[in-house]
C-alpha cells in the first residue's frame, strides 16, 4: 500500500502537482477528491476546490489552487487511475483479511 501511495505521489510530482506541500494527508478525503477531479479536468477553479474541502483545509484554498496548477497529461491520468485502482483493490483485500482474522479469533475464543 505504501509503495502504491508513493507511486501516486511521484506521478503527481512529475505532473508538477504539489498538493503534498499544502496538505498533511495526500490520501485524505479532500485530497483524494481533488486528485480524482484532476483525472477529469485540466484545471480546477477555487470554487470547485473549496467545495471538496473539509475542516482546516478550507482556509488553504488559494494555496491549493496554486499547488494543483500543474501539467497533468493523459499519460499522468492513466498512471494515476491505475495506481488509485490498485490502492482500492488493496483496501478491499485488507478488509477481507481483517474479516478472516476476526472470524478466526472469534472461533478460538469460543473454544476457550
Amino acid at each position: 500500500m505504501t509503495s502504491e501511495k508513493n507511486r501516486v505521489q511521484k506521478v503527481l510530482e512529475d505532473a508538477n502537482i504539489k498538493i503534498s506541500s499544502v496538505v498533511s494527508k495526500v490520501f485524505g478525503v479532500s485530497s483524494l477528491a481533488m486528485i480524482c477531479a484532476l483525472l477529469e479536468k485540466d484545471e480546477l477553479s477555487a470554487d470547485e476546490i473549496a467545495e471538496m474541502l473539509r475542516d482546516k483545509l478550507k482556509k488553504k484554498v488559494d494555496q491549493l489552487v496554486e499547488s494543483l496548477n500543474g501539467n497533468v497529461t493523459d499519460h499522468h491520468r492513466f498512471l494515476l487511475k491505475q495506481r488509485l485502482r490498485h490502492i482500492d483493490f488493496l483496501v478491499e483485500e485488507i478488509k477481507e483479511f481483517d474479516e478472516e482474522i476476526r472470524e478466526l479469533i472469534g472461533s478460538v475464543s469460543e473454544e476457550i
